[in-house]
């Protein structure tokens, strides 16, 4: 699969880093694809590693993976080129008060106009996010979105590891987002970023 990380930084880098490890040919968006750093990210990803631009990386991917911040993120997508029919995972996490009244990944869909918008991979710390796992225990991924984008993404979630929880549509990316918000406040209070989530049974 050809999949765009638009953000080559710690979610963006680790998430497409591990998916060119299992062959998935990835592209990593920058400003200036051309830089050093961006080079030193392709030779460390490998192979199946490449640099490009947001619009070029918008063009490449079949699956595009949103990891920037969200104050970036209005621009790059509306100046990224046509959305339509892209698969989209949106990573990110914007916390605070909403101006439209939805989730973050909600206003995302209004933005990208025509992707099929999933909520994933923001209710666990980057270092994470290579393997699903702590300690040997299998981590839950929580997935919204609607069936046409999870039917893409689940099978992402699972090569790295991880058990795919469906949540149920993007209207309920909101629920993943507060508990991103729960994920932060544990970190930041004490427990540290090594812990992750994990459905038991059902």
């Amino acid at each position: 699969m050809r999949i765009g990380m638009i953000g080559s930084g710690t979610v963006g880098t680790s998430l497409g880093t591990a998916w060119a490890s299992h062959g998935h040919q990835v592209m990593f968006s920058s400003r200036e694809p051309g830089s050093a750093e961006m080079m030193a990210l392709v030779a460390a990803a490998g192979a199946n590693a490449r640099a490009g631009t947001p619009s070029e990386t918008l063009a490449f991917g079949e699956v595009i993976v949103i990891a920037i911040r969200w104050d970036y993120l209005p621009s790059v997508v509306a100046g990224a080129g046509d959305w339509s029919g892209k698969i989209v995972i949106d990573a990110t996490n914007r916390f605070g008060a909403s101006v439209s009244g939805k989730s973050a990944a909600e206003d995302l869909a209004a933005l990208a106009v025509g992707a099929h918008v999933v909520k994933a991979f923001n209710t666990i710390g980057a270092e994470q996010m290579p393997h699903g796992q702590i300690d040997g225990e299998q981590l839950s991924m929580f997935i919204a979105g609607d069936g046409v984008g999870k039917a893409s993404v689940m099978p992402l979630v699972s090569q790295l590891g991880f058990r795919p929880i469906d949540v149920g549509g993007l209207d309920k990316a909101r629920l993943l987002e507060t508990l991103a918000e729960l994920w932060v406040s544990l970190a930041r209070g004490g427990m540290g970023r090594n812990f992750g989530f994990r459905v038991v049974g059902g």
